[in-house]
């Protein structure tokens, strides 16, 4: 008889039969096979039809063969928000952050309207593994939504208790009074520092300071100025810095074109047309839709995109995309707060398996053991929650780090010589002529390929 031998997946989801020795195979019988499976626990998801099939016709079978398979558990759904204003057509999910260049003009919301509809999480559907035990479902996660002001909650739904603008930054939501100039900002209005948003329907010229903290959002053109918004900064006709403009949002800047200034985004940085000798930095993307990058500085966190980036004229540009430090820091001090705790509980485990051992001998405890005995099972359960928390955690940091990986450059014209493309501590300078290419980081390597839209 052929010897046969099982192979059973760590995860316990899936055995594969294999032969070991194939000197007379036809001799192989299914209660030979069953009772293999049985030997070894397998009773569910056994492929009945599969061994029959194998039993039938062993010389036209490639090993391993799958004979079993379990039922991995479903993730539930994670929870959402869902905003009801009529003026956004867009949903928030729990993997996005509202974008702000999708909202041309701020909403308006009166004090009783609903604003917002929270949606809960799903519990997912447990599993089952071939030894037919069950697999706990990973519950989805919770839409982790930060109530802003003038924002109330009652049973899921999110209302507007006064009269003001929509603003929304990351997960949070604020309903915030709002500041508008009907027309140019001048000296009879001065400086603007106001605790809500803010609407200019007209031009800020050179040496004013608008401060908002919610929004900025500018009908006209801005030169040498100074804005600075805890939300987002909208400019409809573009920045003229004169090379001393200074822009700061903690959300998005959105701007007709950007020449001569420093901008700040903690999210995204977008213009229309060119940027032109300017300083970028984005937390996250930098794209100049229909124009060209010419000269200065953008560092983004994960993509630059233009039409094109440098000029015929070699003029030096410089591109960063910041490789995030902080994350391996991050999942060092994850880790080691998860050996503090896998020793504690250790620990806890082994005073609780003594107390165990006694009560077992003697029947009996004493006030003092009965008291650490409940002491140490509520630590026991507190510092298992802490270390689910920690893994999901941990779960997170790792599709964040391997999101890094998709980092790139896209110029979807011209990539011209003297621009110099940097990913973290990898620099590289351009020295030819690339037509339409997107650089990134492979294999410790700064890699030009060509780009696609498809």
């Amino acid at each position: 008889m052929a010897e046969i031998e099982l192979l059973i997946s760590k995860d316990k989801l899936t055995v594969h039969l294999n032969v070991i020795k194939e000197s007379a195979p036809h001799k192989i019988e299914e209660s030979d096979v069953y009772s293999l499976l049985s030997k070894n626990g397998i009773s569910f998801g056994v492929k009945k039809e599969v061994i029959s099939n194998m039993i039938a016709d062993l010389d036209d079978i490639a090993f391993p063969l799958l004979i079993a398979e379990g039922e991995a558990p479903q993730k539930g759904e994670d929870g959402f928000i869902k905003l009801e204003s009529v003026e956004i057509k867009q949903d928030i999910q729990s993997n996005e952050v509202f974008n702000f260049r999708n909202v041309r003009q701020i909403p308006s919301v009166k004090a009783g309207h609903l604003v917002a509809t929270i949606y809960p999480s799903k519990p997912g559907i447990p599993g089952r593994n071939v030894l037919g035990q069950p697999i706990s479902a990973i519950k989805g996660k919770p839409f982790p939504l930060t109530l802003g002001k003038n924002i109330a909650e009652t049973n899921g739904k999110l209302y507007a208790t006064a009269d003001g603008q929509l603003s929304l930054l990351g997960k949070k939501i604020n309903v915030l009074p709002v500041y508008e100039v009907n027309g140019d900002l001048n000296l009879k209005i001065g400086n603007i520092d106001f605790i809500g948003n803010v609407t200019i329907r007209g031009n800020v010229p050179s040496d004013y300071v608008v401060k908002a903290g919610g929004d900025i959002s500018i009908y006209g053109l801005v030169e040498g100025a100074q804005l600075e918004a805890g939300g987002s900064i909208y400019i409809s006709g573009g920045i003229v810095g004169f090379a001393k403009a200074s822009i700061h949002a903690k959300g998005d800047i959105i701007a007709s074109y950007i020449n001569q200034c420093q901008v700040y985004a903690g999210k995204n940085i977008e213009a229309n047309g060119t940027i032109l000798h300017s300083v970028c930095i984005a937390g996250e993307n930098v794209q100049s839709l229909t124009g060209s990058i010419i000269g200065g500085l953008i560092s983004a966190g994960t993509h630059v995109r233009a039409k094109d980036i440098g000029n015929a004229l070699h003029t030096k540009t410089e591109i960063q995309i910041g490789t995030n430090n902080n994350l391996f820091e991050e999942e060092k001090r994850i880790r080691k707060e998860m050996d503090t705790i896998k020793a504690q509980l250790q620990k806890v485990l082994l005073i609780l398996q003594k107390l165990a051992e006694k009560y077992k001998r003697t029947s009996t405890l004493s006030e003092d053991e009965i008291l650490l005995l409940k002491r140490d099972k509520l630590t026991q359960t507190e510092l298992t929650k802490k270390l689910e928390l920690l893994e999901s955690e941990l779960s997170e940091l790792s599709s964040k780090q391997k999101e890094t990986a998709a980092n790139n450059i896209v110029a979807i014209g011209n990539l011209y010589p003297n621009v110099y493309v940097q990913f973290g501590k990898y620099k590289r300078i351009i020295n030819q002529l690339f037509h339409q290419v997107k650089a990134q980081l492979v294999n410790n390597e700064i890699s030009i390929d060509i780009y696609s839209e498809n």
